[in-house]
């Protein structure tokens, strides 16, 4: 009965995989520039800014986490996106994932929630050497 239930388990949960779905044709990308860094034993925080089109002047701030004492180098992370346009139009949007470093690249893996309705899977690299974030987001 157990290994049915485990079988049924992992069968529902790689169904749940296939629910997202993301166009590569739809994706679109921005730079960014790290304007602080504060590191505290559980993890730290990143803040960084960007011109993202529609969104306007965008500020950001990831609070990282470290999970496993076991691997410094990767945990899990929440966050906050505030745009605000030319005309005065405020979004913003909370976003959450894991992040893993290599060298002096940390890469997020999020899933982003933005109060205009739409939805990210965005794939970011921080580059710590000369403080720049690129972003790519794939909207689903």
């Amino acid at each position: 009965m157990k290994k049915i239930m485990i079988i049924l388990m992992a069968s529902l949960m790689s169904f749940g995989l296939f629910g997202l779905k993301v166009s590569a044709d739809e994706k679109f990308t921005l730079s960014g520039k790290v304007t602080s860094i504060s590191l505290t034993d559980q993890g730290g925080v990143i803040n960084v800014s960007s011109k993202a089109g529609r969104y306007g002047k965008v500020f950001l701030t990831y609070n990282l986490k470290l999970d496993n004492p076991n691997y410094t180098s990767q945990g899990s992370f929440i966050g906050r996106g505030v745009g605000i346009n030319d005309d005065g139009n405020r979004n913003s949007g909370s976003r959450q994932g894991v992040w893993k470093r290599e060298g002096n690249i940390i890469t997020f893996h999020s899933l982003d929630d933005v109060t205009d309705g739409n939805r990210n899977f965005c794939i970011s690299k921080l580059n710590l050497t000369d403080e720049t974030l690129e972003m790519t987001f794939y909207p689903f």
